[in-house]
C-alpha cells in the first residue's frame, strides 16, 4: 500500500483508521511523516486487554509509537488522536500527501459512528451539557467510503494518492462497484481473493483537481 502511494521521505501520511497502526510503520520507513485517527481510543493508545498469550492486558510497549520506535522510526511519529470518520475535524485545506486506510468492513472490525439512534437527544432547555458524549450507532460502508473519498479530494495535496481495501462479494463484482469521485482518477484496482466467494481489493486513487467551492463555501462532490 505504501508503495501505490509512492510514499516518499519528508511526505506527511494519515490513517483514518489507523487501529493498532501497521500501516504507520510501512510508511514511516520509506521515511515518511505519519499519522492517524481512530474512534477506538483503546486500540490507538494501547490500552485494555492484550491479544499476547498469557498476558491480560497490554503492556507500555503495545502501542503505536512502541511500534514505530521497534522498527527505529520512532521519529517519524506525529501523532494519533480519537476521531469520528465521518465528523469533520481537520481545518479546510490539502494536508496530506498520502492517505493510506484499511476501512472496518463490520466482520472483524465493528463500523461505529457517533450519533444516536433516538430523536430527541438534548435536554429540555435544547442545549447539550457539558459532559454529554455521543453514543456509537452504526456506520454503513457505503457511507465510510463515500466520507473517505469526500474526505481524501479536500485533504489531499495535488497529486497525492488515496490507497484504501475495498471488500466484494465476488460472483455480483463489477467494476461500477468501485466509488468514484471527479477529484480522484482511479489509477489502479488489485484483487486479492480471501475465499470463493469473497475478495477484497486495492483502490489507488491519484487527487487530480481541488473541489468547487459554491457561494456558500460549501465543497461541491
Amino acid at each position: 500500500m505504501a508503495n501505490q502511494a509512492k510514499v516518499k521521505e519528508n511526505d506527511l501520511v494519515f490513517d483514518p483508521f489507523v487501529g493498532t497502526g501497521s500501516l504507520l510503520v510501512s510508511c514511516s520507513h520509506f521515511g515518511a511523516y505519519v499519522c492517524g485517527t481512530d474512534i477506538d481510543y483503546n486500540t490507538i493508545h494501547g490500552k485494555g486487554r492484550s491479544s499476547r498469550k498469557n498476558q491480560t492486558w497490554r503492556g507500555p510497549d503495545e502501542n503505536i509509537r512502541a511500534n514505530l520506535r521497534q522498527y527505529k522510526t520512532e521519529n517519524m511519529y506525529v501523532d494519533v488522536m480519537v476521531s469520528d470518520a465521518s465528523k469533520p475535524v481537520w481545518r479546510n485545506a490539502a494536508l496530506f500527501d498520502a492517505i493510506i486506510t484499511d476501512p472496518p468492513y463490520g466482520i472483524r472490525e465493528s463500523t461505529r459512528r457517533t450519533g444516536s439512534h433516538k430523536d430527541t437527544t438534548k435536554s429540555p432547555d435544547g442545549l447539550y451539557a457539558e459532559s454529554h458524549v455521543p453514543v456509537s450507532q452504526a456506520y454503513h460502508l457505503s457511507d465510510i467510503f463515500t466520507d473517505l473519498l469526500n474526505f481524501s479530494a479536500r485533504h489531499l495535496v495535488l497529486g497525492g494518492r488515496l490507497v484504501y481495501w475495498l471488500p466484494v462479494y465476488r460472483p455480483e463484482y463489477c467494476e461500477e462497484m468501485v466509488p468514484l469521485h471527479p477529484c480522484l482518477q482511479l489509477i489502479s484496482n488489485c484483487e486479492q481473493t480471501l475465499s470463493s466467494h469473497t475478495c477484497r481489493r486495492l483502490i489507488t486513487m491519484e487527487k487530480i483537481k481541488e473541489p468547487e467551492v459554491s457561494a456558500t463555501g460549501l465543497h461541491l462532490s
